[in-house]
């Protein structure tokens, strides 16, 4: 496996990208999304994997995060969806044919919605994410229960930027059928709420698959590494040479 660190420009900001090229390519890629105040790093495990079963990757720091190395200002949910679309058109010119998108958390949405605006994308990966979550961050945030860590991020606090994204997400889960998606909760999860998963599974379309796994909220991607797989493999059968 060899890795790559680029850039790519996004509307107004620039996202840095980590690229993973697989040894033995299996001619599918996917653009990944980490969760809100965290960094592509945090998903590294799960990218490294896939990219040794042979899928080409491609993990993007969202824009204001300052964990990651892309600078710049969250200013809306749109700078999400538009840099993922940004990194799903640069896989595109790199060559990438089969293409899904995947996230976690904050980055999970921004997969459902990228997906819904891009037609040509062809499935999607969402791992602990729910419905409803605006009302959910809410009632944590009053209750000083957890730290929603808002100084991490320059730009929109997560309440705030929850509440922008419901709207585009109730917008992009029709335009999912017919493609598929897998939905992954979290068992340990204190930030997503495994019936918030089940809602957002419940009103997505079919094809759709549901997973648990056992993890807390911020581990969640590393330990979906064998789910994701399964799920790939089945749709993508590797051809022994």
């Amino acid at each position: 496996m060899n890795v790559e660190l680029f850039r790519v420009a996004a509307g107004t900001n620039t996202v840095a990208v980590l690229g993973y090229e697989a040894r033995r390519p299996r001619g599918v890629t996917l653009v990944v999304g980490h969760g809100y105040s965290s960094s592509k790093q945090n998903l590294d495990m799960l990218c490294s994997f896939l990219a040794g079963h042979g899928f080409t990757i491609y993990s993007l720091d969202f824009p204001g995060h300052k964990l990651g190395s892309s600078g710049g200002r969250l200013n809306a949910a749109t700078d999400l969806t538009a840099s993922m679309h940004a990194v799903v058109a640069d896989a595109r010119a790199r060559g990438a044919s089969t293409l899904y998108v995947m996230g976690h958390s904050m980055g999970a949405t921004t997969a459902l919605c990228t997906a819904g605006d891009d037609p040509t994308i062809d499935g999607a990966i969402s791992i602990a994410t729910g419905y409803g979550r605006p009302q959910a961050l809410d009632a944590l945030s009053r209750g000083g229960v957890v730290d929603l860590r808002s100084s991490y991020v320059d730009g929109l606090a997560l309440p705030e930027l929850a509440a922008q994204w419901q709207p585009l997400l109730d917008a992009a889960l029709p335009k999912l059928a017919g493609r598929p998606v897998l939905y992954i909760a979290a068992e340990r999860d204190g930030m997503v709420a495994r019936a918030s998963v089940e809602e957002l599974f419940a009103r997505a379309p079919e094809p759709k698959t549901f997973a648990t796994v056992a993890s807390d909220h911020t581990f969640a991607g590393d330990n979906s590494r064998a789910a994701v797989l399964a799920w790939l493999n089945e749709r993508h059968v590797r051809v022994a040479v």
